[in-house]
């Protein structure tokens, strides 16, 4: 039943060191139309539940008591069972959320889980109108609302080890439910369908990473575009840059810090007294505006 890696030494508070004891367990409600049975306030028969997959094993080896907190409309809504099978029927009109705690073994010396579970009375197709549930419903389907789950028990107590591995009752099953009606409903957990969820899982995980690989040779195609697309505009730019060059040697066109004039660039204080003489030629030729429009202006 619970399953471990491999067991290194016991640790001096009797836990055992790098190890790990997973308990699987399977909990929630099936819930019963009561058809013309049915009044206003008590419309559906509901078992809530937590329980073992496998019959053959003893929950009583691992668990000390489960107490289910119920709707406070419910007359002593928190309910505490000390041995199996743990459920607790009801009946009622409306869904609500239960809380399930469950108070491990004191071989274990854990904290004791918390689970939540929503009871749910009406199918996922039921009509949103409120509609008479006799039109979609029968006595005889309930609606099942069950999860599994493995609680992990890291560096477990030796002993709480030895009553999870040892758990099993070979000479019969357990009683895991006292209602008739609720045990033919409960579903079954195996082998077969964790490796179908494997392989499924397998599947899908591959088939991503084709996706994955698929998107990275995209990216690496296009960055070498984007990579040829640069060098060739570096080269043309490159190209035109002497070109240009050329042009303006072959024309006669000084280039560098030479100035219109031909002479030398200034440079320093100089330049200011360069830049004080343009701005009075642009002055001067600015005064003599009286000459005729569109004739150019040739500063003094």
């Amino acid at each position: 039943q619970g399953h471990t890696n491999t067991i290194k030494m016991t640790a001096a508070d009797g836990r055992l060191e790098n190890t790990t004891t997973c308990l699987p367990i399977a909990y929630g409600s099936v819930a019963f139309y009561l058809g013309k049975k049915a009044d206003e306030y008590h419309t559906h028969r509901w078992t809530l539940y937590v329980r073992s997959p496998d019959q053959n094993f003893d929950l009583s080896r691992a668990i000390s008591k489960v107490i289910f907190q119920l709707h406070p409309s419910f007359p002593k809504p928190t309910r505490e069972l000390t041995e199996p099978p743990f459920e607790v029927t009801e009946t009622g009109w409306g869904e609500f959320e239960a809380s399930i705690r469950i108070v491990w073994s004191e071989a274990a010396d854990e904290r004791s889980t918390i689970l939540t579970h929503g009871i749910r009375l009406y199918p996922n197709k039921a009509p949103a109108t409120s509609a008479d549930p006799s039109a979609y419903m029968n006595t005889t389907v309930p609606v099942v609302a069950e999860k599994y789950d493995e609680v992990v028990f890291t560096n477990p107590k030796a002993e709480f080890h030895r009553s999870l591995v040892d758990g099993q009752n070979k000479m019969q099953p357990n009683q895991i439910s006292n209602e008739q009606s609720v045990l033919e409903h409960f579903r079954t957990y195996g082998d077969e369908e964790d490796a179908k969820a494997m392989l499924g899982a397998k599947a899908f995980l591959e088939g991503e990473l084709r996706n994955v690989k698929d998107r990275l040779l995209l990216v690496d195609s296009e960055l070498d575009e984007v990579k040829h697309s640069l060098a060739a505009a570096k080269k043309m730019e490159m190209a035109a840059g002497v070109g240009e060059t050329a042009a303006a040697i072959a024309g006669g066109r000084p280039t560098g810090g030479s100035t219109k004039g031909g002479g030398s660039g200034i440079t320093g204080g100089s330049g200011k007294a360069g830049k004080s003489k343009s701005s009075k030629k642009k002055a001067s030729g600015a005064s003599e505006s009286s000459q005729p429009a569109g004739k150019k202006i040739k500063a003094a």
